[in-house]
């Protein structure tokens, strides 16, 4: 699935230098995985489960609102302890886009600079991109925590777009949920809906935003 935003009466356009990428849902898909994680939290905290339709609902959120939604009373610091125990017995169901950093390296062999920007907290993020070999595919990575809110607020994209030196019209988002799209509304950057889940190419997506010449046929 894509879909791209930014047209009239949207973020204005100029010449692309950077593509921010979500990380879960994008270049990876660790959605089972979360939904293993949230539940093994639940338990801990002796909590009821998270039902299937409760975590569809909220998944992509970011851990300061699972704490709101799911773990009232918990401080976000304790569920990002107990994220950080369950992740680690659900490597076996991350899948990593394989698409991903073949992208990440023609962006920045063109001159492209590219940015990770996710709601995963600091630790949690790190791991991720280990397991999925994207360490060192970045030319920035944000991840949020103290100082970066999650999205929809826009914090984490422009504080990529400072490290990496370029305006708002000149970057682009590509992202799988709607807070990927209200933040990038919010930090005024054009926006191109991808999710991983679809089986869509990434590389169609972003050759679809001008980002990247179009596979031959």
């Amino acid at each position: 699935m894509t879909q791209s935003s930014g047209g009239s009466g949207g973020p204005a356009r100029g010449p692309l230098r950077a593509v921010l990428f979500d990380l879960d849902g994008v270049l990876i898909d660790s959605y089972e995985a979360w939904f293993h994680v949230t539940n093994g939290a639940s338990r801990d905290f002796g909590l009821p489960p998270v039902t299937r339709e409760r975590f569809h609902a909220i998944f992509g959120q970011g851990i300061a609102a699972d704490v709101d939604n799911l773990y009232p009373g918990r401080t976000v610091a304790e569920v990002e302890a107990a994220y950080e125990r369950h992740m680690r017995a659900q490597s076996g169901t991350i899948d990593v886009n394989p698409e991903g950093r073949a992208a990440l390296a023609t962006l920045r062999a063109g001159g492209v600079r590219v940015a990770c920007v996710t709601n995963t907290h600091g630790r949690l993020a790190e791991a991720l991109l280990q397991a999925a070999g994207l360490v060192g595919a970045f030319d920035a990575v944000r991840a949020a925590g103290p100082a970066l809110r999650e999205k929809p607020a826009p914090d984490l994209l422009l504080s990529a777009m400072a490290a990496l030196g370029v305006r708002a019209e000149e970057a682009l988002m590509v992202g799988d949920s709607r807070y990927d799209e209200e933040a990038a509304a919010a930090a005024r950057v054009r926006f191109v809906k991808y999710v991983m889940r679809t089986k869509a190419s990434l590389r169609e997506a972003l050759a679809a935003a001008g980002a990247l010449a179009a596979s031959p046929r």
